[in-house]
C-alpha cells in the first residue's frame, strides 16, 4: 500500500476526489451581489444588485459576506484594478467571485481584470474563497509578478480561468489546502508554492509554454500535482524542491518537444535549456509518489530528477522503485496550441495509452478542465482498472451536433406570428453514451427548453429575426453546441379568401384572393370532386375548373409563402346546372363521350323527353392521360349505368358512371374508379389491339376487341366485376383476320358483330347464346357495295339494333356515310342507303360514327374533318331522318369544337 502524504490526502485516495469548496445545501440559494462597470447605472456606493450593481469589483470585495455570490459581468469591460480581499467565508458558506457564468474553459464572455499594477487578485489571511471564470493578466511582462496572490488563507480554490500571458498563480505564508484547478495557462507564469504552503493541490490545469516552471513546489509538503496537461515550459514542468515530502505526482501528461503556437517564449531556446521534466528534490523524496504520467523530455535532457540523480528515460526511472505505471508519449495538441479555447480542445488526440490508464484514486476535483467527469472509453483496454484518462482533458466519444429548426406547416424559417417550429439536435458520438440533456435557446429572449428529447417545438409569439441554438450535454458533462438558421418572423398573417362562380354548364371561376407580408411561393386547389389538384406559383390568378355533375363540393385552397406558412382555406361550392339534372332523369337519354384537344375526355347527357342536352362535363382521370387513348367505346347496362372504355397504349380500363337514381352509395351521375379490363383481375391480356367496341344484354357487358386482325369478346358483370376470358370470334367463324373496325349489338340474346376488312367486306357474326354458337357470313357478299371497293373501302362500321329485329350497319366510306338493314326476323338484308345525303352530312363530311338507340330511334352522331359533333335522328317507325344539328354548340352540348374521337349509347 502507498503511503499519502496526509490525513487529508489520505482520505482522498479513498475517495479519488477532493472537492472544489462549494455551496452547502443549507446554502443553496446564497444572495446575489453583481459588478457590472460598462452600464450608468452602478454605483460602488450602492448596494450590488443586478438593477444597480457596482461599478468594481473591489466595492464588491469590501462588503461580501460568507455566503454571498459575486457575479462580475464580463464581455465588453476590461476592470483594470487590483482586487484585495480580506473578507472570508466559512466551510458551510464560502465567498465565490464569479467572472463568467459559460462552461469552464470559455473565456469569451469573461470578465477581464488587468490592474495598472500588483496582482489582479490578493487573498490576504483570508479562508474559504472561490476566484472562478475570470481571464487574468499581470501588468508588464514579467511572468514573476502574479496575477493572482494567496498569503496565509487556507481553503482557497482558484478555479476555472484563463491566464493569458502574464503572470500565474504565487501562493505564499501559511496557505493551507489551497486548490488551483482547471485553469489555462498560456505564454504566462506558472504556480509557485512557496515555503508554509501544505496540503496544496494542483489538478486538471493546462500549462503551455508557461515562461517559467510550470508548477513549483519550495518547502511546500503534501503538495499534489495531478491530471495536468504541461507543454514547452521554459522551466521543469514540476519541480519539488527544498524540503517538500509526501507529494504526490501523478497523471499528468507532459512534453517538452514543441513550441505552442505563440512561438517560444523562453529566453533559451527549446533543447539547448536541458531542464528535467519532474523534479524532487533530495529532501522531498521522502513519502513521495510519482507515477501514471507520461513524460516526453527533451531529446537530449532528462525526464526525471530524483533526489541527486537524472533520469534521461521512463524506463532508468523505474530502477528507483518511481513510475512503475509512467510512460513516453509524444503528444500534440489541438492546432498545436493546447489552451487557445478549451471547449474544443481534443487535447491529447488519439492517444489510446493515454485512456482509462491513470490512477482512480489520484487526488482530483472530480472532472476535468472544462467540467467532464470521468468517462470509460469503450476503446480503451481498461488493463489498469480505472476510467480516468492522463492529463487536464478527460477524453469523450462526443463528437459533434447539428440543429434542424424547420417549421410544422412547410418548409422555411420566415413566418407570420404565433410562428411555431421544430428544432432537431443529431449528434454525432463515438461512444454509446446516453445524452442527458439537450438545451435548446431559440434566440428570442424565452428560457432555454431542456430537454432529454433530441426534439423539442417552440411558437414564436414575436416578431423579429432569432438564432436558435442547442447544447447537448451527455451523462459524463461532455457538452457539444450547434447553431441553426435564422428564424424571421412578421407580424401579419398569410390570408386568402377565395370567391367560386358557377354556370350552368357546371364551370367554376376561382379567384383566391390571397396575401401576405411575404412572397408566395406556391398556391394550389383542390376542387373537391377528386380530379387532379391546380397550382400555381407567384404571380397567382384566377383558377377554371368544370365539374363533373351537380353537387356540392369542399374547394380547398392551400397557399404557401416564402416564410413557410402554410394557409388552408375552404369553401362550399354550390355547383347546380338545371339542364345537367335534367339529361339525368328518367326518359329517352343518350350519353355521349368524347375525347377533345389538350388531354381531355368529356361525357355529355341528352334526354329528348324533356329536350335538353346536358354540357359536356370532364370524365374522371384513371392514372393514364388522356392524349393517349386511342379508341373508345360504350354501352349502358339495365341497372342505368354507363360502362364507358378507353384504349390506352393497347390496354383496356373501364369505368361506370351511374345514369340512375342513388343507390348503394353512389350518387346519381357519379363516376366510379377507372380499372383495367386486360389487367389480372379482368379478362386478361391480350397484345396488338388497336380497335373496341362494347354491347349490353340486361346487367351484363360484352367487350370486342379487334387485335392483330383478328376479333375477340369477353363479358363481364358490373355489379361483381366479374370477366370470362378472351374468345376469338373469327377463329370461331373462319373468317379472315384482316379486321380493322368492329361494331356490336345486342337482339335479344343474340350479340350481333359487324366486322371491317381490310379488304373492304363487312363481315357479320352472330354470337347466340341461347344456344351457345356462332354464326355468321359476309354481308357485302349479300347486297354489294355501295362504293368501288378497288379505290375507296369504308374506314368505320358501326351498328345499332332496333325493337322490331332489326340490325343497322353504318359505314364511314370516304368521307360520307352509309347504311344498311338486317331484318333478322324476315331473313333479308336491305340495301346500302346514303344517310349523307339524305340528312345533309354530304355539307360536312364524315370522319367518324356512333350510334345509340332510343327504341325504334337511333341516335347517329358523325365527326367531321375539323373535330366537330354532329347528330342526326333516324325514326324507324315514322320512317325518317332528322336533319343534322351540331352537339358541340354552345345551345346543345357544348364541349369545344376539336375533338377526335366519340363514343355514344342510349338507355
Amino acid at each position: 500500500m502507498r503511503l499519502r502524504q496526509s490525513a487529508v490526502l489520505v482520505v482522498a485516495a479513498a475517495t479519488g476526489i477532493v472537492t472544489v469548496p462549494a455551496v452547502s445545501a443549507a446554502a443553496a440559494a446564497p444572495t446575489q451581489l453583481y459588478v457590472n462597470g460598462w452600464v450608468d447605472a452602478c454605483s460602488d456606493s450602492g448596494s450590488g444588485t443586478a438593477a444597480q450593481p457596482f461599478c468594481t469589483v473591489s466595492a464588491a470585495a469590501a462588503v461580501v459576506q460568507p455566503g454571498q455570490t459575486v457575479n462580475v459581468v464580463g464581455g465588453l469591460t476590461t476592470y483594470r484594478e487590483a482586487v484585495h480581499l480580506t473578507r472570508s467565508g466559512t466551510a458551510e458558506q464560502p465567498i465565490t467571485f464569479v467572472g463568467s457564468t459559460p462552461p469552464l474553459g470559455d473565456f469569451r464572455q469573461a470578465a477581464q481584470l488587468y490592474p495598472a499594477e500588483g496582482s489582479d487578485f490578493t487573498l490576504d489571511g483570508v479562508h474559504d474563497v472561490v476566484i472562478r471564470g475570470f481571464e487574468l493578466d499581470a501588468p508588464g511582462n514579467d511572468p514573476g509578478t502574479p496575477a493572482v496572490t494567496v498569503k496565509n488563507s487556507q481553503r482557497v480554490s482558484v478555479d476555472g480561468n484563463d491566464f493569458p500571458g502574464n503572470g500565474g498563480v504565487t501562493v505564499s505564508g501559511t496557505g493551507d489546502r489551497v486548490t488551483v484547478s482547471r485553469n489555462t495557462f498560456r505564454g504566462s507564469g506558472g504556480v509557485a508554492l512557496g515555503a508554509g504552503t501544505q496540503h496544496a493541490l494542483v489538478t486538471a490545469n493546462v500549462f503551455d509554454g508557461t515562461r517559467s516552471t510550470a508548477v513549483a513546489a519550495v518547502d511546500a509538503p503534501n503538495t499534489a500535482v495531478t491530471n495536468n496537461t504541461i507543454a514547452s515550459s521554459c522551466g521543469e514542468s514540476v519541480k519539488i524542491d527544498g524540503t517538500s515530502p509526501n507529494a504526490v505526482i501523478e497523471n499528468n501528461l507532459i512534453t517538452a518537444g514543441f513550441a505552442p503556437a505563440s512561438g517560444d517564449p523562453c529566453a533559451t531556446p527549446g533543447p539547448a535549456r536541458g531542464e528535467t521534466e519532474i523534479s524532487v528534490s533530495a529532501a522531498s523524496t521522502a513519502g513521495t509518489t510519482v507515477d501514471y504520467n507520461s513524460v516526453h523530455p527533451w531529446s537530449d535532457a532528462n525526464a526525471y530528477t530524483w533526489g541527486a540523480t537524472s533520469y534521461p528515460t521512463v524506463a532508468a526511472f523505474r530502477a528507483t522503485g518511481q513510475g512503475a505505471h509512467d510512460i513516453d508519449t509524444d503528444f500534440t495538441c489541438a492546432n498545436g496550441n493546447c489552451g487557445t479555447d478549451a471547449r474544443y480542445a481534443r487535447s491529447p488526440l488519439n492517444y489510446p495509452a493515454l485512456a482509462d490508464s491513470a490512477d482512480p484514486a489520484a487526488p482530483g476535483v472530480g472532472t476535468d478542465l472544462r467540467g467532464y467527469t470521468y468517462a470509460d472509453n469503450p476503446n480503451a483496454a481498461d488493463t489498469l482498472g480505472g476510467v480516468r484518462d492522463r492529463g487536464a482533458y478527460e477524453a469523450t466519444g462526443l463528437g459533434s451536433v447539428t440543429l434542424a429548426v424547420t417549421t410544422t406547416d412547410a418548409p422555411g424559417l420566415k413566418g407570420s406570428t404565433p410562428f411555431t417550429v421544430t428544432a432537431t439536435a443529431t449528434v454525432q458520438s463515438a461512444w454509446p453514451l446516453q445524452q442527458l440533456d439537450y438545451a435548446f435557446d431559440f434566440g428570442d429572449g424565452a428560457a432555454p427548453v431542456h430537454s432529454t428529447s433530441p426534439t423539442v417545438s417552440h411558437t414564436y409569439q414575436s416578431a423579429g429575426t432569432f438564432y436558435p441554438g442547442v447544447v447537448v450535454t451527455d451523462r459524463h458533462g461532455a457538452k457539444v453546441g450547434a447553431s441553426a438558421d435564422q428564424v424571421r418572423v412578421a407580424t401579419t398573417q398569410l390570408a386568402a379568401d377565395p370567391v367560386v362562380t358557377v354556370d350552368d354548364t357546371l364551370y367554376a371561376t376561382i379567384q383566391p384572393n390571397s396575401s401576405t407580408p411575404w412572397s408566395f411561393t406556391s398556391e394550389e386547389i383542390d376542387f373537391g370532386d377528386g380530379t387532379a389538384k391546380q397550382s400555381q406559383t407567384y404571380p397567382l390568378g384566377v383558377y377554371y375548373h368544370q365539374y363533373m355533375v351537380s353537387g356540392d363540393y369542399q374547394l380547398t385552397v392551400t397557399d404557401r409563402d416564402d416564410s413557410g406558412k402554410v394557409l388552408v382555406t375552404k369553401r362550399t361550392v354550390h355547383a347546380v346546372s338545371a339542364r345537367d339534372t335534367a339529361a339525368l332523369q328518367p326518359g329517352k337519354r343518350v350519353q355521349l363521350l368524347a375525347k377533345g384537344a389538350k388531354d381531355w375526355l368529356g361525357d355529355a347527357g341528352a334526354n329528348y323527353d324533356k329536350g335538353v342536352w346536358g354540357g359536356f362535363t370532364p370524365v374522371p382521370g384513371a392514372g393514364f392521360s388522356a392524349k393517349n387513348v386511342t379508341a373508345m367505346a360504350s354501352a349502358t347496362t339495365a341497372d342505368q349505368y354507363l360502362r364507358a372504355f378507353a384504349l390506352v397504349d393497347g390496354r383496356i380500363y373501364s369505368a361506370d358512371r351511374n345514369l340512375g337514381p342513388a343507390a348503394g352509395g353512389v350518387t346519381q351521375g357519379q363516376w366510379l374508379p377507372w380499372s383495367e379490363v386486360t389487367g389480372a383481375n379482368g379478362a386478361g391480356s391480350l397484345s396488338g389491339i388497336t380497335q373496341i367496341a362494347a354491347a349490353s344484354t340486361g346487367n351484363r357487358i360484352h367487350v370486342l376487341a379487334v387485335a392483330n386482325g383478328r376479333v375477340y369478346e369477353a363479358s363481364g358483370d358490373r355489379a361483381s366485376g366479374t370477366w370470362s376470358t378472351w374468345g376469338d370470334i373469327t377463329g370461331a367463324l373462319g373468317f379472315p383476320a384482316n379486321n380493322v373496325s368492329v361494331s356490336a349489338a345486342f337482339i335479344g340474346n343474340v350479340l350481333h358483330v359487324a366486322m371491317l376488312g381490310s379488304d373492304g367486306h363487312i363481315r357479320i357474326g352472330d354470337g347466340d347464346y341461347n344456344r351457345g354458337r356462332w354464326s355468321g357470313g359476309d354481308m357485302t357478299a349479300v347486297i354489294g357495295y355501295a362504293w368501288p371497293t378497288q379505290y375507296v373501302k369504308p374506314t368505320q362500321v358501326g351498328v345499332a339494333a332496333t325493337p322490331d329485329g332489326k340490325l343497322h350497319v353504318f359505314a364511314v366510306v370516304w368521307d360520307r356515310l352509309m347504311e344498311a338493314g338486317g331484318d333478322y326476323v324476315a331473313g333479308r338484308w336491305s340495301n346500302w342507303a346514303d344517310v349523307s345525303a339524305a340528312t345533309g352530312l354530304n355539307s360536312y363530311g364524315v370522319r367518324q360514327v356512333a350510334v345509340a338507340g332510343n327504341g325504334s330511334t337511333l341516335r347517329v352522331f358523325t365527326l367531321d374533318a375539323n373535330g366537330n359533333i354532329l347528330e342526326t335522328d333516324a325514326d324507324y317507325a315514322a320512317g325518317r331522318w332528322s336533319r343534322v344539328a351540331a352537339v358541340s354548340d354552345p345551345g346543345a352540348a357544348g364541349g369545344g369544337s376539336v375533338n377526335s374521337l366519340i363514343s355514344a349509347a342510349g338507355l
